[in-house]
């Protein structure tokens, strides 16, 4: 991949982990990277081919993090704390989940970026799921590992979602002292 390409995808990202992918036009992408307008054309046709590559870069680097998570071989409590301060960590730059935002703006994909974005919250469900099943014993709650998955999944992206309102992490919090309950550590 070019180094322009890289540097506008980097930027790109940024802009719509900011204020999400109906605000981010060509033009000022351009003229953050230095380049004109054609030149992102010329690597993103379409803003459809732009958010396809969002999303793939986004799900290759979250899965980088589970992975680095996953290397560690922490206690099931230490590896849902490192899960969720990936989500701090974005809260901290002022930002949101990059899938998250796009979630949100749902409406404007087309059904393939509608599927990569279903992908990713399948690979970051599958990874809790395994990770609440190999430790069942830990875990006081009835509802299956893949449900609880999709609980903790929901609850840290409604949680930011939430907190943009108020520039804070209030909810994240919260969902934090939930999770540790569920899996007995609260």
């Amino acid at each position: 991949m070019t180094n322009k390409r890289k540097e506008l995808k980097k930027v790109a990202i940024d802009a719509v982990q900011r204020s999400g992918l109906q605000n981010l036009s060509f033009r000022t992408l351009a003229d953050q990277v230095g380049v004109k307008s054609s030149s992102v054309h010329y690597y993103f046709p379409e803003k459809a081919d732009l958010a396809a590559s969002l999303i793939e870069s986004y799900t290759d680097s979250f899965v980088e993090m589970l992975n680095a998570i996953d290397k560690k071989q922490l206690s099931l409590s230490d590896t849902i704390d490192a899960f969720i301060k990936i989500f701090e960590d974005v809260v901290k730059a002022k930002k949101f989940c990059l899938c998250g935002m796009m979630a949100a703006e749902v409406a404007m994909l087309n059904d393939a970026n509608r599927s990569l974005l279903s992908n990713y919250f399948k690979i970051l469900e599958n990874w809790l799921s395994v990770h609440f099943e190999n430790h069942k014993d830990q875990i006081d709650s009835a509802y299956s590992p893949e449900t609880l998955a999709q609980i903790v999944l929901s609850g840290l992206e409604g949680a930011i979602l939430l907190d943009r309102v108020e520039n804070g992490q209030v909810r994240l919090n919260a969902q934090r002292k939930l999770i540790k309950v569920l899996i007995n550590n609260g």
